[in-house]
Parts: C-alpha cells; structure tokens; sequence
C-alpha cells in the first residue's frame, strides 16, 4: 500500500526538514469587545477540518520549495502526497499590488524571473523522478502518488500564486467569513526574503498578525458576525518574493 511506503520513507526525513517546514502558530489578536469591537470571537476554537486542510497545503508549499531548491526527490513526493489528499481549488482575491519601494536595481533577482513553479500533484511528481536519478524505488512511488491525482474534496482551500515586489504590500480586500467558523489564511514564499502577513476586520481593526522571520505565515481566527476582511502581505526584503496565500 502507498500509506507504507510512505511512513518508511518518511521515517528518513531529517528532523531539520521538519524543523524548517513547520509553521509559526498565530491566532487573532486581543482587543476589546465592545458592542461593535474586532470581529473576533476569542471564546471560539480557532481550528477545524477546514482550517487544518489549509495549514497542510501550507506546509506542503514548504515541502515543494525545500524540494526544488535542494532537489530532494522525497520531499516533493512528500508534497504531492499531501496535496493529493487535501486538495486546492482555484482561488480569486480581490487585490491590488503594492508599489515597490526599492530601487530597481535592488529588485532584481539575478537570472530571469521564473516561471511559477507546478505545484499540482502530477507536476510535483514530475519533479521529484527527475531528482531521483536512478532510485528506482522513489521513482515507483512519485508514479503511485501521480497515478491517486488530487482527491480534495469540493469546498477545500483556496489558493492564488502572486509576486509581491520589494519593499512593498499586496492588499487583499472583501474576503468574507462566515460567524462562529474558524477561519485561516496563510502564505509561503519563495524563500527569498521576510514575508509578514496581517489580517484587518470591516472596521479597520487589526485582528491578527503573523511575522515571524522568514516568508511561511498563517492566521488563524473565529469571527462573531459574518463579515468581510482584508489581507496585507508585506514583503521587507530588496528583492520580489513569489508566494502563494491559501484561505479556507
């Protein structure tokens, strides 16, 4: 069975690929709860099925980057695995994109601008046979994984690929929620610079923030009344950062 294969081979994950795929944890801010207040139900968890299915497609976006800059084979099977099992639909965000504030010189990466990388299940397995050489027994488990394709389920997360510039801050806005759910956004960049993520009510209200070093962030929170928010991606490196932001 595929799960076998699986747990041997994850078995020889070092623990710093597992130390250095693992998310910051960021849950809402704390404010006041007046009558109107942050939408933000701080007595509610913020956790569920939905908002689980959002950190594991974060974090096999971490898997792929790893992956593709070392060329390790298992960590992108490991990536397509997951995200054959979650699934990630097409998402369209209203944004705009931030103005870079450094030169253009300091906004240049060296080489062309790469094409976005595959991130679906077939094109990870793709990649991952062309790093295993003649490892015969990963190449017969990227087939597997390629052959069970992407299962997610209708209604999983959303997810859109951008470039934020240098220096600069995309903006997300009319993203709605409904009330009691617990709700989640998270990006992954292409680990190029410091990415931070910051998430604002209606009202203009920060509600979370998440701004650990490096470009893998995620907020999680349970809004009290149905409302729409808005994302701020702030990119503080002197280069772009192409990253992807998942919503459940």
């Amino acid at each position: 069975m595929i799960s076998k294969k699986l747990s041997a081979l994850l078995a020889t994950v070092p623990l710093a690929l597992a130390l250095a795929v693992s998310m910051p944890g960021h849950s809402a801010e704390k404010g006041a709860d007046s009558k109107k207040g942050t939408n933000v139900d701080k007595d509610k968890k913020t956790g569920s099925a939905q908002t689980q299915a959002v950190e594991l497609a974060a974090l096999a976006d971490q898997l792929a980057t790893y992956g593709d800059r070392k060329k390790d084979a298992m960590a992108l099977i490991v990536a397509a695995k997951i995200q054959s099992e979650v699934g990630v639909q097409a998402g369209k965000q209203e944004r705009t994109a931030g103005k870079g504030k450094g030169s253009d010189k300091g906004d240049k990466k060296s080489g062309a601008a790469p094409q976005p990388r595959d991130t679906s299940v077939a094109g990870l397995t793709a990649r991952a046979k062309q790093y295993a050489g003649d490892r015969k027994d990963l190449i017969a488990l990227a087939d597997d994984v390629a052959k069970s394709g992407a299962r997610g389920a209708v209604g999983g997360p959303k997810g859109a690929t951008h470039v934020v510039e240098a220096r600069a801050t995309d903006h997300f806005r009319n993203i709605s929620f409904q009330a009691g759910q617990p709700a989640a956004v998270a990006i992954s960049g292409d680990g190029d610079t410091d990415l931070d993520l910051f998430v604002y009510d209606e009202n203009n209200l920060l509600i979370c923030r998440s701004d650990s070093a490096g470009d893998d962030e995620i907020c999680r929170w349970t809004p009290r009344w149905t409302g729409v928010f808005r994302f701020e991606v702030r990119n503080l490196g002197t280069v772009y950062n192409r990253y992807r932001i998942l919503t459940n």
